[in-house]
């Protein structure tokens, strides 16, 4: 049985709008490049795609490889995504199954001096076998706390609360 996900927040200095549009469309911008299937190196970008409804890379020679889908994309409060990435495979690969996605969910709320964005990472059983080594990976190492912290940053030097 794996643990049940990790829950992570941070407070930026932007209206809930301006916040979630940075997450989905400025995602290229504060996501850590080594963190991608292709290998800096070989990455164009990564992405959110609001009207596919995808989210992924894509590498210098136009090899787009997708991270999962957008389950819900509900501008300014929520954006939901599959992770479906297989833990089975070093390092991680796209697993074709949908299924077989954990759930990144992200809340926008309003406070006086910005935005508390909430992600919580849960349903790693849904990895299958999988499912203890994307756990350990990441509620373990807490790598969302140094995704979300990177997103801060880049939040922090934007002009104030937007929307």
């Amino acid at each position: 049985m794996t643990r049940n996900g990790i829950t992570r927040s941070v407070r930026v200095p932007l209206a809930p709008g301006a916040a979630f549009d940075l997450f989905a469309d400025g995602f290229d911008r504060w996501w850590p490049k080594e963190h991608c299937f292709c290998g800096e190196a070989a990455l164009d970008r990564v992405f959110i795609d609001l009207e596919a409804m995808t989210w992924g890379e894509v590498t210098r020679d136009g090899h787009t490889a997708l991270w999962g889908s957008i389950l819900a994309a509900q501008k300014p409060d929520r954006l939901e995504l599959g992770w479906q990435m297989d833990p089975r495979v070093s390092p991680w690969i796209p697993d074709p199954i949908a299924a077989r996605a954990s759930i990144v969910d992200l809340r926008f709320m309003p406070e006086p001096e910005g935005t508390l964005v909430t992600l919580r990472h849960h349903g790693f059983d849904r990895h299958g076998e999988g499912a203890e080594i994307m756990a350990s990976v990441i509620v373990g190492l807490d790598r969302w706390a140094e995704w979300l912290a990177d997103f801060a940053t880049l939040a922090a030097g934007q002009e104030g609360p937007q929307d």
